[in-house]
């Protein structure tokens, strides 16, 4: 029996962070009239019953922040997904959710993290029933959940088709992976790293721009805020300006732990404050 012990926590006005065994978070916003739900974790426990049976009996569309295997694990329990079209093809090698991906992910954040975690690898992380349908997402694309919307923006840099969401009601910012204290960057396009920083500093730079929009942000996982808390609000202005450090060979840089190094490897980041910058797979550098 799949557990259903998943944590959440509603931390503001009808907008709950639930808590996938620090793997990732899932968001749920509800409305009066429809609940919506960002990114499905890694896919560990039963999501499903948590969201419907103690979060909302209100139907709920389902939107994927980007095709990373921690944020679209849990899709397959689900009938249809929004995803931007850039991120829309989950199966190429890297962002695939894969039960040999969502099984090692979750062992290396057990490892990291040293707790004890009330689920089973053998009974909670299984395949997908079916393959959800997807409908493709789009920039400004907005769901009306009644007495609220959220509207979403494409913030690539992380992946080429990350977006971030902004509730009206309470004017929140979940910005995914799109920034945090730990920015990865990637790109399945091309391999350019100046291309891909000047693309991550542009889609940052349209974000920062809106800043009268939101007050709060949360990011997809709590590793480096409390969960139910909101990032730091000096995180966004670091992470942009050391984008723009990076874009001008500016940049300062440090060795450092590698948090996703399944051997306790290091690699090379670019830092501004509290703020690390890398690729996704490898050190930066200029090039």
């Amino acid at each position: 029996m799949r557990t259903k012990a998943l944590p959440f926590y509603e931390f503001n006005n009808g907008i709950y962070e639930i808590d996938e065994f620090d793997c990732a978070s899932v968001f749920v916003i509800v409305g009066t009239e429809r609940a919506l739900v960002i990114d499905t974790g890694t896919g560990i426990g039963d999501l499903r019953w948590v969201i419907e049976n103690c979060i909302t009996g209100k139907p709920y569309d389902v939107v994927l922040s980007h095709n990373h295997g921690d944020h679209i694990g849990g899709a397959g329990f689900f009938d249809t997904v929004w995803i931007h079209e850039k991120d829309s093809d989950w199966n190429r090698s890297g962002a695939a959710p894969t039960l040999e991906f969502r099984n090692g992910y979750a062992e290396l954040i057990r490892r990291r993290e040293h707790k004890y975690y009330r689920y089973v690898p053998q009974e909670d992380i299984l395949p997908w029933p079916n393959e959800p349908q997807k409908k493709m997402l789009k920039d400004g694309t907005s769901f009306y959940l009644g007495g609220r919307t959220v509207t979403f923006y494409h913030c690539p840099g992380h992946t080429d088709g990350e977006c971030v969401a902004i509730d009206n009601l309470t004017h929140t910012l979940i910005i995914a992976d799109a920034c945090n204290n730990n920015l990865l960057l990637s790109s399945a396009a091309e391999n350019d790293t100046q291309q891909i920083i000047k693309r991550a500093k542009e889609g940052l730079q349209r974000i920062a721009l809106m800043h009268n929009l939101y007050e709060d942000v949360y990011n997809s996982h709590h590793d480096f805020r409390g969960f139910g808390q909101p990032l730091s609000p000096d995180v966004l202005p670091d992470a942009l300006a050391c984008l723009i450090d990076l874009c001008e060979q500016k940049a300062q840089f440090a060795t450092v732990p590698d948090s996703l190094s399944a051997t306790g490897g290091t690699k090379t980041v670019a830092v501004r404050n509290a703020v690390q910058i890398s690729l996704m797979d490898k050190s930066i550098k200029y090039y």
